[in-house]
């Protein structure tokens, strides 16, 4: 019987295990988070004696409260992430029509005309959802540069500032992570 000797390179994982680069928030720091996304609708549920979890992708702070993503906070706002339903019911919405699909998911601001329908009063910079006219996707969420009323009286320009979309940098972090989280 013959004995094979191991090197080094024969010890090292085949696979390559990417692990989260999330931070464990203690309570003293997790508490007033809570607080303060409790005051947006679609997050009065959160417990506080949730486990909140921080992962910073590119400029944003994905917020995990007990392993579900919820949130992301960007230049001081928070910003349910696509796969929060429960909030994004709870937004105003404004319905693009098919022609703009492939832009708003490719990180593009949305333009007046393409919009064909606006549900839900929202102030100048106030979020909303933005969903296709055929299946009622969610397909981004921005932060709209008119109010809900002059939205709907405009014909041409930007009008909502893409924050988050459907393939961006945000989104292939809980996306990736869902799949590796979903087998456990």
């Amino acid at each position: 019987m013959s004995r094979r000797w191991y090197t080094f390179k024969d010890c090292r994982a085949r696979r390559r295990i990417d692990l989260p680069n999330r931070t464990i928030l203690k309570d003293r720091d997790s508490k007033p988070l809570i607080e303060d996304l409790n005051r947006i609708p679609g997050f009065e549920t959160l417990s506080r004696k949730s486990r909140v979890e921080t992962e910073m992708v590119k400029s944003s702070e994905v917020i995990f409260v007990d392993g579900v993503p919820v949130a992301f906070k960007r230049e001081g706002q928070f910003v349910p992430v696509l796969t929060n339903t429960v909030a994004l019911e709870k937004m105003p919405r404004v319905t693009v029509d098919m022609g703009a699909v492939p832009h708003v998911v490719g990180g593009a601001d949305i333009m007046a005309p393409g919009i064909r329908k606006v549900e839900g009063t929202f102030g100048e910079n106030g979020l909303v959802v933005i969903i296709d006219e055929k299946h009622s996707k969610f397909l981004s969420v921005g932060r709209s540069l008119l109010d809900s009323q002059a939205l709907v009286t405009t014909k041409k320009g930007k009008v909502i500032v893409n924050f988050h979309y459907v393939g961006d940098a945000v989104w292939e972090t809980i996306k990736s992570q869902g799949a590796s989280h979903s087998g456990s």
